[in-house]
């Protein structure tokens, strides 16, 4: 992102064939300031889509739509994949006998406040790792539609807060919750089925909330240097 910002966008652009983890990237893109690594991205969907075009032709489109439709009511809305398969907030509140609305909803009121801490921790003056792992963590608490395997985005996540703990120390519960996030998606799918008890989901909003701890004691560490700084 900072060396190479048009290669990071091509990357990113190259992430599109699963759309429903990148709602989250384009905010921090726009929040941060890297406009060419937006426009090498967007760029790069534009020509993915056209290359999709001229292979398979413009009626591939519509049917994309159609299936965007199914996956949306049978296998999300009415559970024919599994709650227990599904690792998102709306899965939790439906396996638990939640209604549709209420599910979405949830998921709404998650993703708006992912979506508020990430832009807060993409411009403040937290370490990188943690503005990292907090991107990887927020993507995959944003999306309604995230299956057990999907969470082997979370092994980034895990390094990067590995490299910030290990350069400036572990708080409480640090390591845990790290060692926590590196079994979970061992047995996400195993336990909801057997018990009814998502795990996951809890797992990365508790991950989220302690790096943006972390996060908020390096803005306040750098307003106290701006502020001696301003006095001498």
């Amino acid at each position: 992102l900072n060396r190479r910002p048009w290669l990071a966008g091509i990357l990113i652009g190259c992430l599109a064939y699963k759309p429903q983890f990148g709602l989250l990237i384009p905010l921090v893109l726009m929040v941060s300031g890297r406009w060419r690594v937006f426009a090498a991205a967007a760029v790069m969907v534009a020509l993915l889509a056209l290359a999709v075009t001229l292979a398979f032709g413009a009626e591939v489109w519509p049917a994309f739509l159609a299936s965007t439709k199914f996956t949306r009511t049978v296998v999300l809305e009415q559970g024919g994949t599994g709650w227990f398969k599904i690792q998102s907030v709306f899965s939790w509140v439906r396996m638990w006998g939640g209604g549709i609305a209420l599910a979405y909803a949830m998921q709404g009121a998650v993703m708006i406040l992912v979506a508020a801490a990430l832009g807060w921790l993409w411009r403040s003056a937290a370490a990188y790792p943690l503005k990292a792992a907090g991107l990887v963590i927020g993507c995959l608490l944003a999306t309604p539609y995230s299956l057990d395997y999907d969470l082997m985005l979370l092994a980034p996540a895990i390094a990067y807060l590995a490299v910030d703990g290990s350069a400036r120390g572990f708080v409480a519960w640090e390591k845990t919750v790290l060692a926590a996030l590196w079994i979970v998606p061992l047995i996400a799918r195993s336990v909801p089925e057997a018990t009814y008890v998502p795990l996951a989901v809890p797992v990365m909003l508790l991950a989220f909330g302690l790096l943006l701890r972390r996060a908020i004691d390096d803005a306040q560490l750098e307003c106290s240097r701006a502020h001696r700084v301003a006095a001498e």
